[in-house]
């Protein structure tokens, strides 16, 4: 093996060396009158060049600007939070078919759809599972999302009205009145709070 990989180096080397003197032969015409002049290769501008190019073309400012910084809805506007319906009732002695009708009257009554815009939100955790999910629904959005593991239906409820509120500050200008409809009191309670 070690001889063939010499006889290889050897015609190799042997086969530079004729190039060599055929390149340095005054008697070839074509290497009588080569120059060695300098190629200006095409290229085509990378995405840095490109973003300077329409940068300038369009004189946009150079200096970065800060994007503005988001708010909390509850910063800005005043938070109802309402935790009874407008009959005062015991949820024992009523059937759940009139519990319905009586907080869908509360809803229209307090909030009227065309008035205002519902937000639903729920919080949930299945039975043998380490983590919860949340559910946002409204016109405008619907939003499901897991929350992790070793969270609970309470975070989820939690979780579930800050969403709603931080996805609303997305959406200011597709409505004037939003109202947030949780059956979690504790959810409610905090959303009212502005230490979030």
């Amino acid at each position: 093996m070690k001889n063939l990989i010499y006889c290889c180096e050897v015609k190799f080397i042997h086969h530079c060396a004729a190039t060599r003197e055929t390149a340095q032969n005054p008697g070839d015409q074509y290497w009588e009158t080569y120059e060695n002049k300098p190629r200006n290769l095409k290229t085509q501008n990378g995405f840095i060049q490109k973003v300077i190019e329409i940068k300038t073309k369009l004189e946009i400012k150079s200096k970065p600007q800060l994007l503005g910084q988001r708010r909390n809805p509850v910063d800005v506007e005043q938070v109802e939070c309402y935790l009874y319906m407008k009959q005062n009732i015991v949820k024992g002695e009523i059937g759940a078919n009139i519990l319905r009708h009586l907080a869908l009257e509360t809803m229209n009554t307090r909030c009227p759809p065309d008035k205002w815009l519902h937000i639903f939100t729920d919080g949930c955790q299945m039975d043998g599972c380490i983590n919860a999910g949340v559910g946002i629904y409204c016109e405008l959005l619907s939003c499901y999302m897991p929350l992790g593991q070793h969270s609970t239906a309470f975070d989820g409820e939690v979780e579930a009205t800050h969403t709603a509120l931080r996805l609303l500050n997305l959406h200011q200008n597709k409505f004037e009145r939003a109202v947030i409809f949780s059956d979690s009191k504790t959810a409610i309670l905090s959303a009212g709070s502005t230490e979030m």
